[in-house]
């Protein structure tokens, strides 16, 4: 009967370091409470055991092996080299050992037991038939069988092979092995397609997409196709490491770009998702469309520190659509901390913008509970060079609905400062009158002062109205003296 060996996904996970050995290691794994699965690197030597429902398969190889055409013998071991498989099932154990005697000599034994049997009688057809399940299970001689595939079918050959492989981790490596082939470049997009559907693996994907991507971005289609592979990565942590390694290159498209934006609206981490919007902010070339969904994806962030790490960047980026802004405004309406909402606006009025944008602004101002932060904001709104009655009216309502008589008298100072006309002022100094302190009254009031001895009648008349809802008999004759 025809031995077959099959090994599940989560104990081939353990072979990897075959691929990367590591001198002293040991992996151990347990698929059930009857099945365990150990590798262990010593130098070049591998020892692979794998034990399940009474049985148990061994292997341990020294130096570099290949397999015959048909898989089904050793072709060759490097000088040194030894290889041993054994298995025993409920006691009885077979067994081969072949070591190279160098110049390309081997020296083959088969046991039965602990009893050395004849190797043309028995050992031959055991290994014959253990041996393809062996190879197609392990990276055993992988190299050479990758290179004998590829050079009787091409790509398709070595595809072929890779949908007969046991485990993610082996058609992970026999994928990487075929990279090192003399592929044309016209080929990578489908090699992406292909492996990306053969391994469930989301390390093993993105492990062979990350490795070879300086060659898949030189390629417009491949491109593509690494940014449609990050689709169907599960995993936020290997999905943004793909897309920023894919980012790097210079042959993105805005197809591309748009699948980035695609695949990360479905991280759900809050880091992840800002590390790809945060290389896709890095990219010069990013569309009115594309910074306008960049910007709608940062809803999706429930950490208001990274909002607004990327509303900032976004901020900085030239030239943004008045979409853009309309959308930044969106997404932080949703930002709760006064802190963070506060750092947003400040970052957007830094800069010179338009009545539109400020006005647009002004309507997120309100959301700011805090008045030390609100009164930060409102003092950086009335310095825009485009302000005027229609901002000045928005920025005194808000000013007019803060508690702290201190916080407010710094709003309406620098509002004082930066008014140009009596009109203006007047409305300054309407405020006055829903503060509940004296002192600050007076405060805000002497600070105009000058203005108002300056200007017409009905500011003056204005000035001496609001300083009669001054209680005290002292601080309002400081208001008043302040404009003889």
């Amino acid at each position: 009967m025809k031995t077959r060996i099959l090994l599940s996904s989560f104990i081939l996970a353990v072979l990897i370091p075959l691929l990367h050995p590591v001198s002293g290691q040991t992996v151990t794994a347990s698929g059930n409470n009857n099945t365990q699965t150990s590798l262990q690197i010593d130098n070049d030597r591998y020892r692979w055991t794998h034990k399940s429902n009474g049985s148990e398969f061994n292997i341990e190889l020294r130096g570099r092996v290949e397999v015959t055409d048909d898989d089904r013998d050793i072709k060759s071991l490097s000088d040194g080299g030894y290889l041993e498989i054994s298995k025993t099932v409920f006691g009885s154990k077979r067994s081969v050992v072949i070591e190279s005697q160098g110049g390309g000599k081997l020296k083959r034994s088969y046991y039965e037991g602990r009893t050395l049997a004849s190797w043309e009688d028995g050992g031959k057809a055991w290994l014959a038939d253990i041996l393809p399940g062996v190879v197609r299970s392990t990276t055993i001689s992988a190299e050479a069988r990758v290179e004998r595939f590829f050079k009787k079918g091409g790509t398709t050959g070595v595809l072929n092979e890779i949908s007969q492989l046991e485990g993610d981790g082996v058609r992970a490596q026999y994928a990487a092995l075929l990279m090192k082939q003399p592929v044309p470049a016209s080929e990578y997009a489908g090699i992406i397609r292909s492996v990306s559907s053969k391994i469930d693996s989301d390390h093993y994907k993105a492990e062979f997409l990350r490795n070879n991507i300086g060659k898949f971005i030189q390629n417009k289609e491949a491109s593509a196709a690494v940014f449609s592979a990050t689709l169907e990565i599960d995993s936020d942590h290997y999905r943004a490491g793909v897309i920023k390694e894919a980012l790097r290159g210079d042959n993105v498209t805005q197809d591309n770009i748009t699948t980035a934006l695609q695949a990360a609206s479905k991280i759900e981490s809050d880091h992840y998702i800002t590390e790809v919007l945060t290389a896709l902010l890095q990219k010069p070339n990013l569309t009115d469309a594309a910074m306008e969904k960049l910007i709608e994806t940062t809803q999706a962030i429930e950490s208001d520190h990274y909002k607004t790490e990327i509303l900032k960047r976004a901020l900085n980026k030239p030239n943004l659509s008045k979409r853009s802004y309309d959308n930044l405004i969106e997404s932080t309406r949703h930002v709760e901390s006064d802190h963070y909402l506060t750092e947003i606006i400040r970052e957007l009025l830094s800069r010179p913008l338009t009545a539109e944008v400020i006005t647009s602004a002004s309507q997120i101002l309100g959301s700011i509970e805090s008045d030390h932060y609100r009164s930060e904001v409102l003092s950086r709104l009335l310095k825009q060079p485009s302000l005027n009655d229609n901002i000045l009216a928005t920025t005194l309502d808000l000013c007019k609905g803060m508690d702290n008589d201190h916080y407010k008298s710094q709003v309406l100072q620098q509002a004082i400062v930066e008014t140009k006309t009596d009109g203006q002022l007047a409305s300054v100094l309407q405020v006055v009158r829903s503060m509940d302190s004296d002192h600050y009254k007076t405060e805000v009031m002497t600070r105009a002062a000058n203005r108002v001895k300056a200007g017409g009648t009905p500011l003056k008349d204005t000035y001496r109205e609001i300083a009669r809802s001054i209680s005290s008999e002292t601080y309002y004759g400081r208001a008043l003296r302040a404009i003889d």
